[in-house]
C-alpha cells in the first residue's frame, strides 16, 4: 500500500515521525564516543586490550558522525589497526540498547559474517551489560544471521546474493569491508545502493560504508569519499611551527618519495620522523603519542575547508557555524594508531620497495591499501593520452578530411548537458574525429536543449577533398539519463534522424552491436506502449575493440586520425579507462573501469562506433568501400582546381529551422529557433568544466 503514495505524503509522514521522535526526546542523548566510554567494554579474545573503551582522539568524530541523526551517510575510508572493527562493533550496541532502532550489517560473503559474529560480535554482546539485558538470547530467532533485542533487531547478513538486500527495513544499514564486495550484485545493482534501499521510510536513516580500499577504479569506498559532500583528514598541529596539517605517507602518487610526510635513512627505519609540510622540522613518534596516546586535533575537509569541531558542532572555512554535512566521507591510516610504530611502516616500506624492484608488486599492494589506507593504482591496460596528442597526421577539426567516408556520431547524457562525438570512418574502421560538442541544459526537462540538438545533428560538415559536404547519417544515444526524455527524443525524430537509443550492457559476450526489444516510452503524462527499440551494446566488447583500435600506430584499417585543436582534456577522456581484475559473482574478472570522473569523450566514441555497427560498416566488402569512394570523394583529374577551405562559421552550415515533426501535445516543438539564441546555446563548452 505504501508504494502507491506520493514523494510529497511520504515526506510529509517522515516529517512527522522525525518529530514525535525530536518530543520523545531522541535527538538529546548520549554521542556514541560518550556511551562507548561508558558503556562498552573489549574483550580478551579479540583485542589486544581488555576492559573499558578509550576512544583515541581521531576516532571521537567517526564516532560522532555515526550517531548524528543529521549525518545521513559516512564513508571511512581506512587502514588496518585503527579501530575500525571495534566502533562498528560498538555502533551496533549503541543502536540496539540505545535508541531501540533497527539494524542490518552485511559482510563480503556468509562466512565473513559468521566469522565476525563469532570472533567479535558474540563476545562483546555478553559482555556489555546494557547490551546483555535488553537482549532475548535463545530460542529460534537468536543465530548467526539474527539477533533480537528489547525494541530493536539486528540483521547479519552475507553481501553476495541479491536476495540478501530484500524484504528487510532498518534504520542502519553497515557495509564492513565495502571494498571486498562484488562490483555488482547478481546484475540488480552495486551494494552501496542496495544496502542504502534498505532505508526507506526511516525517520532517520544512517548508512555507514567502510573499508581498506582495494583498486583505484574498482574501489566502493574510495568512490564514495570522492563523491561524499566532505573529504575529511585528522589535522595535528605541529610543535614546532604551531601550524596544522595531517599526517603525511611521504610518497607521492606516481611513487617517489617527497619532502613532508614519513622520512627515514635508507636502510635504518628506526630512523623515522613525520616532516612537517609547513616547516619541515621533524616531528617524532614520541611527540605525537602523548602519554600514549594520539594528541589531540581536528578533522578538516580537504576540498572545501569544513571542519568538524566535537559535540556535532561544524563551521565552514571561514569559521561561521554550518549544518552538518549530510554525506562524509573521510579516511585514517595507521600512522595515526598507537599501536603501530613508524619504524615498523619503515620496514614495511623498505621490504615491499625491494620486492617491487624485482617485479612483486603483492607486498606494495598490501602496504598501500591496509597500511596507507589508500587505493593502489593499476596501470592495467590504458593508453597515454599525451602520446596520443603528440601523434602525427592531424587535421582541421569540423571538416570532414580526406578518407574519411561515413559519418556517425555518439550522444552521451549529463545531468547538465548532453555530449555529441562526431567520427568519420573508412575501409577496416579507419577513423577520425570530426567534431566533439557540448549543449548545455538539463535533459530532463530543458525542451530547448533537445531542438539544439536535433539542428544541431542535421548539420553538414565540409569536405576537404573538394568542398562539398557530408551529413550525419547514423546516431546512437545513450539512455543511462533522462530516459524517458531520450526515448521521446528519439521516438520524435526517428524519421528524420537515423537515431537509436542504447543501453550498456556488461556482459561479455555480448557484442558491440546486441539484440534490440520494444520499450514503452512514458513522457509527461503520455505513454507510447512500444514507442521506440532500444539496442544492447556489449560494453565490454566496444572497450576492447577501442583499446586496440588506439594501440594502432601506422594509417589503415582500426587508425584513429585526431584534429588539430582538441585540448589535452580530450584526450585524456579519450583514455580514462583501464582494464583490472574485479571480483564479481562469477569470480575474479577482468573489467574496464574509469580511472577519472570524466571520460565523455570516450563513451561519445564508443556509442559512434556502435551507429556504425549498426551502419554495417564493419562487414563492408571491397567493392562496398570502392563504390563508396566513387561516390563521396570521385577521383580528381588533371583539371580539377586544388581546394581551400576557407575558415568560417561552422554554424553556418547547421539548420536555423526546427525539424518538421509529427505534433505532439506533451512536447510542443517551436516553429523556429531565434538563431542569436541558438548560436549562443550551442557553442562548445571547454573540456572538463
Amino acid at each position: 500500500m505504501t508504494r502507491n503514495i506520493s514523494p510529497e505524503t511520504r515526506a510529509a509522514i517522515q516529517r512527522l515521525l522525525r518529530k514525535r521522535a525530536e518530543l520523545a526526546g531522541a535527538i538529546d542523548r548520549m554521542t556514541l564516543s560518550a556511551w562507548a566510554e561508558e558503556h562498552f567494554e573489549l574483550d580478551a579474545d579479540s583485542s589486544h586490550k581488555v576492559g573499558a573503551w578509550v576512544c583515541w582522539s581521531f576516532q571521537v568524530g567517526l564516532m560522532d558522525w555515526m550517531s548524528d541523526d543529521r549525518v545521513e551517510r559516512v564513508n571511512i575510508k581506512k587502514s588496518k589497526r585503527v579501530g575500525y572493527t571495534k566502533i562498528l562493533t560498538a555502533l551496533i550496541c549503541y543502536y540496539v540498547e540505545h535508541l531501540r532502532r533497527k539494524v542490518a550489517l552485511w559482510q563480503p560473503t556468509d562466512d565473513d559474517r559468521d566469522s565476525y559474529v563469532r570472533t567479535e560480535l558474540e563476545p562483546v554482546l555478553d559482555l556489555v551489560d546494557a547490551v546483555s539485558a535488553s537482549r532475548r538470547k535463545g530460542g529460534a530467532l537468536d543465530t548467526l544471521k539474527l539477533k533480537q533485542f528489547i525494541g530493536a533487531v539486528l540483521h547479519l547478513l552475507g553481501g553476495k546474493a541479491a536476495r540478501a538486500y530484500r524484504r528487510i527495513t532498518v534504520a542502519l544499514a553497515i557495509l564492513d569491508e565495502w571494498s571486498a564486495f562484488d562490483q555488482s550484485i547478481e546484475g540488480q545493482g552495486d551494494p552501496g545502493s542496495l544496502a542504502f534501499g534498505r532505508l526507506e521510510g526511516a525517520p532517520f536513516p544512517k548508512f555507514v560504508g567502510g573499508s581498506t580500499p582495494g583498486t583505484r577504479g574498482a574501489c566502493h569506498v574510495t568512490l564514495a569519499c570522492e563523491q561524499s559532500h566532505v573529504d575529511m583528514r585528522y589535522h595535528i598541529v605541529c610543535p614546532h611551527c604551531g601550524v596544522e596539517h595531517p599526517l603525511l605517507t611521504g610518497i607521492a602518487p606516481d611513487g617517489t618519495r617527497t619532502k613532508a610526510g614519513l622520512q627515514w635513512q635508507p636502510g635504518k627505519p628506526e630512523t623515522v620522523v613525520h616532516i612537517c609540510p609547513h616547516c619541515l622540522e621533524p616531528i617524532t613518534q614520541s611527540q605525537y603519542l602523548v602519554g600514549g596516546e594520539p594528541m589531540q586535533g581536528t578533522w578538516v575537509c580537504i576540498r572545501t575547508g569544513i571542519r568538524y569541531l566535537g559535540a556535532g558542532r561544524w563551521t565552514d572555512a571561514a569559521g561561521d557555524e554550518i549544518r552538518p554535512p549530510r554525506i562524509v566521507g573521510a579516511q585514517i591510516w595507521s600512522a595515526y594508531s598507537p599501536q603501530r610504530t613508524w619504524s615498523s611502516i619503515a620496514e614495511d616500506h623498505e621490504r615491499a620497495a625491494s620486492a617491487a624492484e624485482a617485479g612483486d608488486n603483492s607486498l606494495m599492494i598490501t602496504l598501500v591499501n591496509e597500511t596507507y589506507g589508500e587505493a593502489w593504482e593499476v596501470i592495467g591496460q590504458r593508453r597515454d593520452e599525451h602520446a596520443l596528442e603528440r601523434q602525427a597526421n592531424k587535421h582541421r577539426l569540423s571538416i570532414v578530411p580526406v578518407g574519411a567516408l561515413v559519418l556517425t556520431a555518439g550522444i552521451d547524457v549529463q545531468q547538465d548537458r548532453i555530449e555529441i562525438g562526431v567520427w568519420g570512418w573508412a575501409r577496416g574502421l579507419e577513423s577520425w574525429v570530426i567534431d566533439h560538442h557540448i549543449i548545455e541544459g538539463n535533459p530532463s526537462v530543458d525542451e530547448d536543449l533537445w531542438t539544439n540538438a536535433a539542428l544541431y545533428l542535421q548539420r553538414r560538415y565540409r569536405q576537404a577533398w573538394h568542398g562539398g559536404t557530408l551529413g550525419i547519417e547514423s546516431i546512437s544515444i545513450d539512455s543511462g539519463y533522462a530516459t524517458h526524455a531520450v526515448y521521446n527524443f528519439v521516438r520524435q525524430h526517428a524519421g528524420i534522424l537515423n537515431i537509436r537509443a542504447i543501453k550498456g550492457d556488461d556482459d561479455v559476450k555480448m557484442p558491440v552491436k546486441g539484440p534490440a526489444k520494444a520499450v514503452e516510452v512514458n513522457w509527461r503524462g503520455q505513454r507510447w506502449p512500444n514507442g521506440v527499440k532500444l539496442w544492447h551494446i556489449g560494453t565490454q566488447a566496444a572497450e576492447d575493440l577501442l583499446h586496440g583500435q588506439l594501440g594502432v600506430e601506422k594509417p589503415g584499417p582500426g587508425y584513429l586520425h585526431y584534429a588539430e585543436g582538441l585540448p589535452t582534456e580530450w584526450y585524456a577522456q579519450l583514455t580514462g579507462k583501464t582494464r583490472v581484475p574485479v571480483r564479481s559473482n562469477r569470480g575474479v574478472v577482468d573489467r574496464w573501469i574509469r580511472m577519472r570522473k570524466r571520460v565523455e569523450v570516450r563513451d561519445c566514441r564508443r556509442y559512434a562506433h556502435h551507429a556504425a555497427e549498426c551502419m554495417g560498416l564493419s562487414g563492408y566488402t571491397a567493392e562496398h568501400w570502392r563504390q563508396l569512394e566513387e561516390r563521396v570523394q570521385p577521383p580528381q583529374d588533371l583539371f580539377s582546381e586544388p581546394i581551400v577551405i576557407a575558415v568560417e562559421d561552422d554554424a553556418s552550415l547547421i539548420p536555423t529551422a526546427a525539424p518538421v515533426v509529427p505534433a505532439a501535445p506533451a512536447v510542443p516543438m517551436p516553429a523556429r529557433l531565434n538563431p542569436g539564441r541558438a548560436a549562443g546555446r550551442i557553442q562548445p563548452r571547454p573540456f572538463g568544466g
